[in-house]
């Protein structure tokens, strides 16, 4: 175990210093640059990046998922993918803005009240997102090499910030091409060690149900679609990365393109997942634990220790575009520094050490976390780029604080009700539904109550009712959430139907024009 720690740290350190060598910069970038690249990124820089993170995000969420469910896993991956895809198509609406945030675009069409709640939720919530690769990264080391979850989490987050500090945005482009390299090397590796194993005889062999499509409840596979379909007005790594394209073509392409490898990591994560289930069969451990104590089995010190090169890059590719934006919100709309790159440093500082508390106060409630994260992020976010898309400044910035308020409320109670659960909700319902549905149905009735108000009273009464019967009839409790978000968006359409002939045009995602918002 001594050889094992020492090359680790040899190579660590050699890793560390090519981080640096990857992210130096000689001359201090302009903001613009550190933030954006001046929108000057190429169709390569574009593709590495984009894959890089959703390659990321899909690797460690398929090994388990296939462990658990077989190849009906990579309905997640297809999800993630129609997603990143449909973020590309919105990219003309949230240009129209001058895009830099989520929280920016809404401090603008909504003003400074409604920048500063969502820049604080953006802030708070990503590090959650990032929590995931950064623990898989950590669950790794423990089973290698045994270090506390306070030494792997503080080591990736040094990492991240001495890599990304000098250049921004630009370091973060070159950090993902070979990231990305480490992680396909790592993936190799795993396959050529598992794939010729044979399965102890004493293992019963998997069941047919585990290679089928449908393996998984029909549910959760919904779940999954509108979990990442709602994800699409709020992806703001991805948006952020898209809109720094110096073209609209660049962008396009490299979406495209990037969604094909998508398919190869798809494929490879849930082969490996399925594997690993074959090989091991062991009820006690999730699907990471089991893989990782699979592929480090009489594995030698050097080539351990590339294996866990490539899971700090894994979670390197995926924490480093989330907590760099979400910095950006927090420098530029929550601290009020929107022209300072010591501030915006100084905020990616703050990230990282966010995502280390949380990590350290639930370790072992990941589940807890990124329900809570979505919860809140789809209260305070979702509703309102939602309306800010569709209805343009057509919406008093009281009644948007209003909505977002209502919907961080009933997150939070939710959650408290049901004593802060992973997987007890109340009415079976998950609070990531209920607090979108709660700020979209607020922002729906503020904008008919501003022109209609017996209609707004009418349609709040009838989305009520519809909801009342959904609960009351228990369809699949999988589903259940999903069918209250869809009443919500189809009461945000009828009232989008019913006013937007009394209003003047602006450009919408619901009604273009050729007006522009001011810069």
């Amino acid at each position: 175990m001594e050889r094992t720690v020492l090359v680790a740290l040899a190579l660590l350190a050699g890793y560390v210093c090519l981080l640096l060598i990857l992210g130096r910069k000689k001359t201090t970038p302009t903001l613009r640059a550190f933030r954006d690249g001046n929108h000057q990124f190429r169709f390569w820089t574009i593709f590495i990046m984009v894959t890089a993170l959703w390659s990321s995000s899909l690797i460690v969420v398929e090994l388990d998922a296939a462990y658990r469910y077989g190849v009906s896993a990579m309905w997640y991956g297809v999800s993630v993918a129609v997603m990143s895809l449909l973020v590309a198509s919105l990219m003309p609406q949230f240009q129209r803005y001058h895009y830099i945030s989520n929280s920016d675009l809404l401090g603008r069409v909504f003003g400074p009240g409604v920048r500063r709640l969502s820049a604080l939720v953006i802030g708070g919530t990503f590090p959650i997102f990032a929590l995931s690769n950064a623990l898989a990264a950590a669950i790794f080391l423990d089973t290698a090499l045994h270090w506390p979850l306070w030494v792997s989490m503080t080591l990736i987050s040094a990492l991240l910030l001495v890599s990304v500090q000098f250049g921004g945005i630009l370091s973060l482009a070159r950090l993902q091409g070979f990231n990305l390299i480490m992680v396909m090397t790592g993936m190799l590796f795993a396959v050529w060690k598992i794939g010729g194993k044979t399965p102890p005889s004493s293992l019963p062999g998997l069941s047919p149900s585990y290679w089928h499509w449908w393996n998984t409840d029909h549910g959760l596979v919904v779940v999954w679609f509108g979990m990442n379909i709602l994800n699409v007005v709020s992806a703001q790594a991805e948006i952020q990365t898209l809109a720094a394209a110096r073209t609209k073509r660049d962008a396009n392409w490299a979406t495209w393109i990037s969604t094909l490898w998508l398919g190869l990591i798809i494929a490879l994560s849930t082969w490996l997942g399925m594997r690993t289930r074959e090989l091991t069969h062991n009820s006690r451990l999730n699907g990471l634990q089991a893989f990782f104590h699979l592929v480090l089995a009489h594995t030698q010190a050097p080539i351990a220790s590339i294996m866990g090169m490539a899971m700090w890059s894994l979670a390197l590719m995926w924490c480093g575009p989330l907590l760099f934006s979400g910095a950006i919100s927090v420098s530029g709309d929550l601290l009020g520094k929107p022209s300072s790159v010591s501030w915006l440093r100084f905020s990616l500082i703050i990230e990282a050490a966010v995502m280390i508390l949380y990590a350290l106060w639930r370790p072992d409630q990941l589940a807890w976390w990124r329900v809570f994260g979505l919860t809140l992020r789809n209260a305070a976010v979702v509703g309102p780029t939602l309306a800010a898309l569709i209805w343009g400044r057509n919406l008093s910035s009281r009644a948007v604080v209003a909505a977002m308020g209502s919907g961080v409320s009933v997150a939070v109670g939710l959650n408290a009700m049901a004593g802060f659960s992973p997987t007890h909700f109340i009415l079976g319902i998950s609070p990531m539904w209920t607090a979108a549905t709660t700020t979209i149905v607020c922002l729906s009735t503020f904008k008919l109550w501003s022109r209609k108000p017996f209609l707004a009273f009418a349609g709040a009464a009838v989305w009520v009712i519809v909801t009342w019967l959904l609960i009351v009839h228990h369809p699949s409790v999988n589903i259940l959430g999903v069918l209250v978000l869809v009443s919500g968006l189809l009461f945000l359409f009828y009232a989008h139907v019913v006013t937007h002939r009394t209003e003047e045009v602006t450009p919408t995602l619901l009604s273009p024009s050729s007006a522009e918002p001011d810069p």
